[in-house]
Parts: C-alpha cells; sequence; structure tokens
C-alpha cells in the first residue's frame, strides 16, 4: 500500500471514527459527527426557548435544565489556556496605566469622605428638625 491509498483511505474514514476522533484531537474519547453536534446545538436551543416562554407566560422560574456539552477537544484546551493568558496580559497592561496611591494620599481622601459624610449627617438632622410636627 502507498502513503497516498492510506493517506485515500483515511480521509474516507466516517467522521465518528476512532481515527477521526483522535486525529481532531478528542480528549475524552466521544466521537461525534456533524449531526451529533447539531443535534446537540438544536436541544440547547430548544431549552433556551422554553425557559423564555416560561419566563414570560408563566411567570415564574424555569426548572433547572443543563445544556448538552460538546467533547473537549485538545484545540479548545489550547484556546482556552490562550484566552486566558491574553486576559492576564490585557489586565496588565491595564493596571500599569492605573494612578497609583500612596498610603498618605489614601488616609487623606478618607477623612475627606468623613467630612462630608458627617455635613451631610448635620443637613439631615437639620432638615429633620425644620420639618413641622
Amino acid at each position: 500500500m502507498t502513503w497516498a491509498e492510506l493517506r485515500d483511505l483515511i480521509v474516507a474514514l466516517p467522521e465518528d471514527s476512532a481515527t477521526k476522533a483522535a486525529a481532531a484531537g478528542d480528549a475524552e474519547g466521544r466521537r461525534w459527527n456533524q449531526a451529533a453536534y447539531m443535534q446537540a446545538t438544536e436541544v440547547n436551543l430548544l431549552q433556551l426557548m422554553v425557559q423564555i416562554l416560561w419566563k414570560a407566560h408563566l411567570k415564574g422560574d424555569p426548572p433547572a435544565m443543563s445544556p448538552v456539552e460538546p467533547p473537549k477537544l485538545a484545540a479548545d484546551e489550547e484556546r482556552d489556556a490562550l484566552a486566558e493568558a491574553r486576559a492576564a496580559r490585557n489586565r496588565a497592561v491595564l493596571d500599569s496605566f492605573a494612578p497609583q496611591q500612596a498610603p498618605e494620599d489614601a488616609a487623606r481622601k478618607q477623612a475627606e469622605i468623613g467630612l462630608w459624610l458627617e455635613r451631610i449627617r448635620e443637613l439631615e438632622t437639620a432638615k429633620q428638625q425644620a420639618q413641622p410636627q
């Protein structure tokens, strides 16, 4: 058998075969084909529609429905790790632009807040005393 014939055989395998699942990075050994993915999406959308209609017409909380989760693939884990790293980098960049406060600045601001709270209390007591009984 030549390499081209082997490639043709592997390409012609059904979507839910073990070889195609392994090539796609199926970590849990659950082999789904495109029809299974579509059915899971339909079930999830139907559950969402039921929850919306329940809230709209029955005016209560709908029963808890768990969505159908597709199998985790190795590519999904890599994508999630990259997204977390990107979010951490973005937070670090934003934090680098945040103004730094010294402890004396925080104490001064807290004292100013206390002063304004005291003035508000004085005004509220004066307002209550001025109201006719």
